[in-house]
């Protein structure tokens, strides 16, 4: 598989290319880079183009060259003698893995000028992997040096975060997410993949996933209707009463579970944060009908979100839009995911 190069990568705010830029033709990379933006946007893509151009002796803004002998050791599924990849087994990083890479950068560069370990999901290290990695960053190995990837900064430690310099991913807009597919995908119909480009969120891995599942004839059914279990699921918060709460969150889960079941590895964590955050997207919906001006997300599902207004006060759907909020924090954490939704919807649902 050919490696995407850094001019390649969809990159979200537009300035920040310009800066990654500058920083790839500077002499030597950052010490510790952290990348952090919400699931879909990219990190990991543009990560490891990154790397690849950091690796490349003969870099240029545009990324690695492709040729050189160092390029040359890439491999198909996309490995390098001189970088290191640590991600979450399945929801946590644990610290014999911190261990293997501490042990592994006891040793030169293969073939590179430097090495990089790359943390994928590095909010997921357990207490004793973090602390391990903490040891590690205070005192690197010469020609070492450390990408970590994670939804947002304050996951982390902050004594991790004091090394590490940090680039925020933001949304693409709708028009580019709509372009991109229009050009990967030209048999997908207009309404589809405009569908696809609303519901990704500007999250480009997202949209992507979505439109090659559909390209699956097994998978395109569950595609089809993941989203629209979801949505059926929020539907009935405007009636559904409390002795619902823990059926109710039950369906999300599976409903989550369903809209990332193309992803190789997708932890159930990162799966329930996606369905928490278009819950977030219905509570602030709910909360912004009395505006007419105010553009409206879910607009198909005015009467269900209409509903929702009616039976809770202005106060309480800030409350309860806080509380998802905080729950979708928890589950990206350390909080047991089906405990978490479980207290989420009775706190939903009490009148």
């Amino acid at each position: 598989m050919r490696r995407l190069r850094f001019c390649e990568v969809e990159v979200s705010p537009e300035s920040l290319r310009g800066a990654l830029a500058q920083m790839l033709m500077r002499p030597s990379p950052p010490q510790a880079l952290l990348m952090v933006g919400m699931a879909g946007v990219g990190k990991r893509t543009l990560a490891r183009a990154l790397v690849a151009a950091w690796l490349c002796p003969q870099r240029t803004p545009d990324g690695h060259c492709g040729v050189c002998a160092v390029c040359q050791k890439w491999s198909e599924s996309g490995e390098h003698p001189d970088m290191r990849v640590l991600r979450p087994d399945p929801d946590q990083i644990k610290i014999d893995a911190v261990r293997g890479a501490r042990q592994w950068a006891t040793f030169a560069p293969t073939v590179a000028p430097v090495r990089f370990i790359l943390l994928e999901e590095a909010h997921l290290l357990n207490p004793a992997a973090a602390n391990a990695l903490l040891k590690t960053l205070e005192e690197p190995p010469p020609r070492y040096h450390f990408l970590l990837t994670a939804p947002a900064s304050d996951l982390l430690l902050q004594t991790i975060l004091s090394r590490c310099r940090i680039v925020r991913l933001g949304a693409l807009p709708q028009e580019r997410v709509e372009a991109y597919l229009q050009a990967r995908y030209p048999t997908l119909e207009d309404a589809t993949r405009q569908a696809i480009a609303t519901f990704s969120d500007g999250a480009l891995g997202r949209a992507i996933r979505w439109a090659e599942s559909l390209q699956e004839g097994d998978a395109a059914p569950r595609a089809r209707d993941a989203l629209h279990s979801l949505l059926q699921v929020f539907a009935r918060l405007g009636q559904a009463s409390l002795e619902d709460a823990l059926r109710l969150a039950h369906e999300f889960r599976e409903a989550c579970k369903a809209l990332e079941s193309g992803v190789e590895a997708r932890s159930a964590r990162a799966a329930l944060a996606i369905g928490l955050e278009y819950l977030i997207q219905w509570y602030r919906d709910a909360l912004v009908l009395s505006y007419p001006d105010a553009r409206v997300r879910f607009s198909a599902h005015r009467d269900a979100l209409q509903q929702l207004a009616q039976r809770f006060s202005l106060t309480e759907r800030a409350r309860d839009l806080q509380a998802i909020i905080e729950a979708r924090r928890a589950i990206l954490g350390n909080a047991n995911p089906q405990i978490a939704t479980e207290n989420l919807f009775v706190r939903l649902l009490r009148v």
